[in-house]
């Protein structure tokens, strides 16, 4: 998502030195707490923040004491906050109407290998409430945008 957005995220964290480095280091150097393992059920309805993720500054340990030489102690010690794909309650409001003009128009690019009913059963049932379908509308929107530009 990021570099289709000219945004990279992942450097310089893909060096392969510092890849091969990151492989040996201990864990208790990585992370704090290794006893609280949480499972996630991303079709679950509704916000999940409340639910899995706790800010934390638990992970990165090394590289934050590190950089604490460099940058601001608040920016080295902060609280974790994640970078996903959109939530439950995208695909309702305002941005749901994106979604109809993308998906529910029947000479849509993607209904030359998918059936429009079914793109529009699962589209109504997250409407509704009944399924959590975010991730797959997420996709079937990225899959439409992605033949559209490029068929």
């Amino acid at each position: 998502l990021s570099m289709a957005n000219s945004v990279e995220t992942r450097v310089p964290f893909l060096d392969n030195d510092l890849v091969d480095f990151a492989m040996q280091v201990p864990v208790e150097f990585k992370l704090r707490d290794l006893t609280d393992t949480v499972r996630i059920n991303e079709n679950d309805p509704g916000p999940k923040i409340s639910k899995y993720y706790q800010k934390t500054n638990d992970g990165k340990i090394l590289l934050r004491r590190m950089m604490q030489r460099y940058i601001p102690e608040n920016v080295a010690n902060g609280k974790k906050q994640g970078f996903s794909a959109p939530d439950a309650t995208w695909f309702k409001g305002e941005s749901i109407d994106f979604v109809r003009r993308t998906l529910l128009k029947h000479h849509a690019h993607i209904y030359c290998a998918m059936d429009y009913s079914s793109v529009d059963t699962l589209v109504q049932e997250h409407l509704s409430g009944v399924k959590n379908r975010r991730l797959l509308i997420w996709s079937l929107v990225n899959v439409e945008e992605w033949l559209k530009s490029n068929m």
